[in-house]
This record gives C-alpha cells, sequence and structure tokens, in this order.
C-alpha cells in the first residue's frame, strides 16, 4: 500500500499489523484499534506507534487513509511500473498509452498523499520571508528553476543557491528572515547535509522528498513529504519530477491566490 512506504524501518510488530491490513483491506471500515490489535497479535500500542510513523495522527486517521486508498486503487492502473514505465521491444502505441497510464496514476497517487496544509503552510513560509534561497540538483534543479520562473510572475525572486555552484557560500549568509528550500528525490544528505545544518542555525528551512525517516526531519522547520515510487535503476526520473512540478505547482496555486485576493 502506498501509505506504508517501503523507505520506513517497521519493527516486527509493525510488520504485522501492515500484513493483516493489506491481506483484510475489504474489512477496515467496522474494526476498531482494539479488533485491529486482536486479529493482528499485536497491541494498541503498536497500531498507534505505526500510525504516527507514517504521519497518521491516530488510528482513526490512519483508518481514513487506508479506506480512501483502498477506493482510489479502483481507478488505479496497478500494472504501471513507475521506474520503468515500458520496454525497448515495445511498439510506438504501447509506450504512449505506457506513459498516459504513468502520469494517470501519478496524479491520483499525488492528490491523495500530499498534505495540502503543509502546502498552505510553504506558501506562508515563502510570503512571509525577506528572501528565499532554493537548493536543487540535476533534474530537481531543472523543476526548482521552473518554478521560480513561474512566481517571478508575482513579484517573488526566490534565488537559485545552486546556480555556479555558490551553494555553500550562500547558506553561510542566510538571515533570521530569510528561508531556505531544500530539495531532493532521496539523496539530500549527500547533497544538501552541510546546508540544511548551516542554515536550520540562522533561518526558517523546508525540506521536500520522498525520504523523511532521517536525523534532517527534526532539523528542518517544515518537511513536505512526496510519495517514493522509484527505485535506484531506472529508466527516467519521470515520477519524482512529475511530482515535485505537483507540489511546487500546488505551492504557485496558493501564492498566487494570496497575492492576487
Amino acid at each position: 500500500m502506498q501509505l506504508f512506504p517501503k523507505n520506513i524501518k517497521y519493527t516486527n510488530t509493525e510488520k504485522d499489523v501492515i500484513h493483516y491490513i493489506e491481506h483484510h483491506i475489504n474489512d477496515i471500515d467496522n474494526l476498531t484499534i482494539t479488533d485491529l490489535a486482536k486479529e493482528s497479535h499485536t497491541s494498541n500500542a503498536t497500531i498507534i506507534r505505526l500510525s504516527h510513523k507514517v504521519n497518521c495522527n491516530g488510528f482513526k486517521d490512519l483508518k481514513v487513509k487506508i479506506i480512501k486508498e483502498r477506493e482510489n486503487n479502483h481507478y488505479l492502473n496497478n500494472n504501471v511500473d513507475f521506474s520503468f514505465p515500458f520496454s525497448p521491444i515495445d511498439d510506438p502505441a504501447t509506450i504512449k498509452n505506457s506513459i498516459a497510464n504513468l502520469y494517470l496514476n501519478s496524479v491520483t497517487v499525488l492528490r491523495d498523499q500530499i498534505d495540502t496544509s503543509k502546502i498552505m503552510k510553504a506558501a506562508e513560509m515563502i510570503m512571509d520571508s525577506n528572501r528565499v534561497f532554493m537548493f536543487g540538483v540535476g533534474d530537481t534543479g531543472i523543476t526548482v528553476k521552473s518554478f521560480i520562473n513561474k512566481v517571478n510572475k508575482l513579484n517573488i525572486f526566490p534565488i537559485f543557491a545552486n546556480e555556479n555552484g555558490e551553494e555553500d557560500h550562500i547558506v553561510r549568509r542566510v538571515r533570521p528572515n530569510d528561508l531556505a528550500v531544500f530539495t531532493s528525490y532521496e539523496n539530500y544528505e549527500r547533497e544538501f547535509g552541510y546546508e540544511i545544518n548551516e542554515a536550520q542555525q540562522h533561518c526558517q528551512t523546508i525540506l521536500i522528498t520522498s525520504k523523511p525517516n532521517t536525523i534532517y526531519k527534526d532539523k528542518v522547520d517544515l518537511l513536505i513529504t512526496i510519495p517514493s515510487e522509484e527505485k535506484k535503476k531506472k529508466v527516467a526520473t519521470f515520477f519524482s519530477q512529475f511530482a515535485f512540478e505537483y507540489v511546487f505547482d500546488l505551492i504557485f496555486a496558493f501564492l498566487y491566490k494570496n497575492t492576487i485576493l
């Protein structure tokens, strides 16, 4: 299930809960936390701990999200491989349909799993900051620059910190009213470990990533998590970059609303 990302480390008892849920997904509607604990041979405390681990406020929140994912799966093509959506031997028509299914599935997954309240908070932080410094490398850096180009039209002018390799120099000169936004699918410890440590001491910080469960989640002021769908080996960064574009387009939408109204 999308609700239980594979990159999170679960205890054996938490795995028992997940296994029961996945194999009794249609019975979840009427289950209480006590029922689930009994059926999975675990405890209420284990279920609450698991709920918090997957960013749910408690069992009720977890249950709502499970039911929502189950219903949305009726509209998904579960055969879509986000890492290898097509084969080199596929004909052009098959490749076209595979890419279409990839993006259709991506939209549904992102719509259901992105936390709107955090998107709104990110827009507020951008609006309230004197200067905004944005960090991203490779394909992600291109997506970040695209966002910067969009918000320029709203009279908002973020600075792309990775331009010309100046990120270390820039991050040492941030001020309390500044904002640093770090964007990385899963390698931010290697790409921005120093910068995050430096920035969080002097200004507000946002991290957008698919890998939330590291020491850095407690160092940033706002963590926006995108689903982890791509494997390390893949044709291209189709899903991850589309996910970042989706998040940034949502932030842009709220910025537009705030600047126009």
